[in-house]
């Protein structure tokens, strides 16, 4: 059972975790990886809590105030739990969410319960252990409250491990203050990110995010390095106007155009990186549509892809994309499964061969 005040870990789309710790770990080199789960990293770092704040291919960052290895599912689990949370440095946690939160003063806390698996117990009855343990070791002047709590303290439980946790991030993390609009299909920011992330950003990259929808890829490409120019269009008009206003509200410079991914208006070989979001053929379009215009795209991207361009593109329609890819002359380099919307997808990392 570990208690280390310098362990955190980072919450992110279940499949995204490797992926995201390549993003702490660019940007605090001496940052220790603990251990993967699902949809979890804990790392160990000495950077400042205020740091980890910054990352955004992560959901929501986490002072770590216990770690359980092999949790027994009988009835002596909750006393373990409870014991845990007794002997875990509280205080060094709250002083790491301080300075997160530029030295505010928490006045409420929270417990949140998570669990996936089978147990002799019910996720509220670990949750209430919890619970009981912190009433004794909470500092006097933070009172509990059942929601928009302050200090928000976290039991995960999966696949035997335990993590309880205070949670560092706020809303904003994973839903960005930029992005004011939305529209049907719009990606998560940090999926976005980690998109722009496995692209292999230069300063030098000419960006095309063919079909934009609400903006969000190009955005986070934008805000997650520098870059020479940002391209985007979409069939929809409405789309535009979004991906305008967010780019907009995120001060980021993208040129935005109503156009047919199908037919670009851009001259051959004009762009280095291409990132987007395909169609999934579930609330838009379908599997015979996609047949068609997945081919019809590939087409279109392999005449406007400049030498030694790089693609990332995400779908789930994984087959049908990894065949039109093979046949039309592209290689994929590398391939990262996840989940979105509860459903599979894949993100295509790919050159041309």
């Amino acid at each position: 059972m570990e208690y280390m005040s310098d362990l955190f870990y980072a919450m992110t789309m279940p499949g995204l975790e490797t992926l995201a710790f390549s993003e702490i770990r660019a940007a605090i080199p001496e940052t220790e990886l603990v251990k993967f789960m699902r949809g979890i990293a804990l790392f160990r770092t000495t950077t400042s809590a205020e740091n980890l704040l910054d990352l955004r291919t992560t959901e929501d960052v986490f002072a770590n105030l216990a770690h359980i290895k092999g949790l027994r599912r009988g009835q002596d689990a909750l006393r373990v739990l409870h014991s845990a949370t007794l002997n875990a440095d509280l205080a060094g946690a709250i002083a790491s969410w301080r300075r997160a939160h530029h030295g505010a003063r928490p006045q409420t806390w929270r417990v949140v319960s998570q669990m996936s698996g089978t147990y002799d117990f019910r996720r509220v009855d670990a949750g209430q252990a919890v619970i009981d343990a912190l009433r004794k070791t909470m500092p006097r002047g933070i009172r509990q409250v059942e929601d928009d709590a302050d200090l928000e303290i976290w039991l995960w439980l999966g696949g035997g491990d335990v993590l309880i946790g205070l949670r560092l991030s706020d809303a904003t993390m994973r839903h960005r203050p930029y992005k004011r609009d939305h529209i049907p299909a719009s990606l998560r920011p940090t999926v976005a990110a980690s998109m722009g992330w496995l692209s292999l950003p230069t300063a030098e990259d000419i960006v095309l995010d063919p079909l934009c929808g609400a903006g969000t890829i190009l955005t986070e490409r934008g805000l997650l390095a520098p870059y020479q120019q940002l391209l985007g269009g979409d069939l929809q008009e409405q789309a535009i106007k979004i991906a305008r206003r967010n780019a907009r509200s995120a001060d980021v410079d993208a040129t935005l155009k109503n156009w047919d991914a199908r037919a670009l208006p851009l001259e051959a070989s004009s762009v280095t990186r291409i990132i987007t979001n395909l169609p999934f053929g579930k609330q838009i379009g379908s599997r015979e549509e996609n047949e068609a215009l997945y081919t019809a795209l590939i087409q279109e991207f392999d005449r406007v892809m400049g030498p030694d361009g790089l693609m990332v593109s995400l779908t789930s329609e994984d087959r049908l994309w990894d065949r039109i890819l093979q046949e039309h002359g592209w290689r994929t380099q590398k391939k990262v499964v996840f989940v979105v919307l509860g459903q599979p997808a894949s993100i295509f990392v790919s050159g041309r061969a």
